[in-house]
């Protein structure tokens, strides 16, 4: 039995290693240094395209967040469309591979429709990589319309980009948006919505990586997320990217235990 515990007290300690860590994450709250006003030069936000910084906003009203009491919005007065307001982050020497692999990154957006009933609001993951470009090298892009969310990445079969349409009702609500990825494969293992499971998205590529379909391209950026970025006008809330055990880590350490039990038995 002395032998049974040992071994059991090591398998509970490697699973309470692959739990799931936070690696970075934005609430846009107070205690994380965020002041109501332009989101531009606070916390590492920054404009990656045109030159308007007045656009995005970070505004404080608990009825209005998805959570907490403060959230990305806009400023009505700046007509700007098409640009990118983005932050970078570098999560490399956190990342570590197995038990772990796969990344999830997660936040909560709702499109503003009071003012402007046709503009389109998007959340794009970046992999810049080393290559010091400004907003074209992406993960994948989710935008709300009217009626529907739009994703973008690229096909299983990398032969072109995916676009794939969700229906929703009221895009103007706020929206829980999860993405899991592979980051040593470039791929996008699993995409949600208001934890529905989008099965079109499912085991697809990276959207850069319809670029590089062809052998004589080389992919741009690099496997790991480190920037996320704000196009248009809508609100933003809760981004977060954590790091998770692969499930088939977890259900080898759950055998092991299972057959060290019944040996003693």
């Amino acid at each position: 039995m002395k032998k049974l515990f040992v071994i059991l007290t090591v398998i509970c300690a490697v699973s309470a290693m692959a739990e799931t860590k936070t690696l970075w994450s934005c609430g846009f709250e107070a205690e994380e240094g965020y002041q109501t006003g332009k989101v531009v030069g606070q916390c590492g936000w920054y404009k990656a395209t045109g030159t308007i910084t007045t656009r995005d906003v970070v505004a404080e009203d608990p009825g209005e967040a998805a959570s907490g009491d403060q959230y990305l919005s806009y400023d009505p007065s700046v007509t700007d469309k098409g640009k990118v307001t983005a932050v970078k982050f570098d999560i490399s020497d956190e990342y570590v591979i197995a038990p772990y692999n796969q990344l999830r990154i997660s936040w909560d957006q709702a499109r503003i429709s009071r003012d402007y009933r046709d503009d389109t609001c998007y959340v794009i993951l970046h992999n810049f990589g080393e290559t010091g470009r400004s907003a074209d090298i992406e993960i994948a892009r989710l935008r709300l319309e009217n009626n529907y969310a739009g994703y973008t990445g690229t096909k299983a079969d990398k032969s072109g980009q995916l676009n794939v349409t969700i229906n929703m009702s009221n895009p103007d609500d706020w929206h829980h948006c999860c993405i899991i990825l592979d980051p040593a494969n470039r791929m996008v293992k699993e995409f949600t919505v208001d934890d529905v499971v989008i099965d079109a998205c499912t085991d697809t590529y990276y959207k850069n990586e319809s670029d590089s379909a062809s052998s004589t391209r080389i992919p741009r950026g690099g496997e790991l997320i480190d920037g996320i970025g704000v196009m248009n006008k809508g609100k933003y809330d809760n981004f977060k990217v954590e790091l998770i055990p692969e499930p088939a880590s977890l259900g080898l350490l759950a055998l092991l235990g299972l057959f060290f039990v019944r040996k003693e038995r």
